[in-house]
């Protein structure tokens, strides 16, 4: 999977991993997913007032939020294989990785495989299809060698 990473140098207080291992991370979806080989994702690193505009925009929810996924707009780029792009907040990935004791690292993981798996078009709106993306999810994590994101 190709990844362009934005903003990240400005994110230094966090322990961001390098692209190449995000690039790692995202091989994992690609052995377990065929349509997803050689798609392109860009990921932004965004602060707080910068997620919580483009959730009031897109979603309609005036709050922060940890992640967004948002889908190419035209079908001239999905033919090109860009799958999407991912915002992505370490502040408040943060704040949920010591809520939740996890590790900043763990956390971010998990959001960016949770986010590229929406951009796949994995859902987590009624019950089964949350069950098949946790374990989706769990999996991949597993393999990274994290522990399950879901248990706190």
């Amino acid at each position: 999977m190709k990844l362009s990473l934005s903003n990240s140098k400005n994110f230094s207080k966090f322990s961001i991993p390098s692209k190449k291992k995000i690039i790692e991370a995202l091989g994992l979806i690609e052995e377990k997913f065929e349509n997803s080989a050689g798609k392109s994702v860009n990921i932004k690193f965004c602060k707080i007032d910068e997620i919580s505009a483009l959730n009031k925009e897109f979603r309609k929810k005036d709050t922060p939020t940890n992640v967004l996924s948002f889908y190419p707009e035209s079908n001239f780029l999905i033919d090109q294989g860009f799958l999407g792009e991912i915002a992505v907040c370490p502040q408040i990935i943060d704040e949920e990785a010591k809520k939740f004791g996890k590790s900043f690292e763990s956390r971010l993981y998990h959001l960016i495989i949770h986010a590229v798996l929406h951009l796949l078009g994995f859902s987590h709106e009624n019950m089964h299809n949350r069950k098949k993306m946790e374990s989706i999810e769990k999996e991949l994590m597993q393999k990274l060698n994290f522990a399950d994101p879901y248990v706190y």
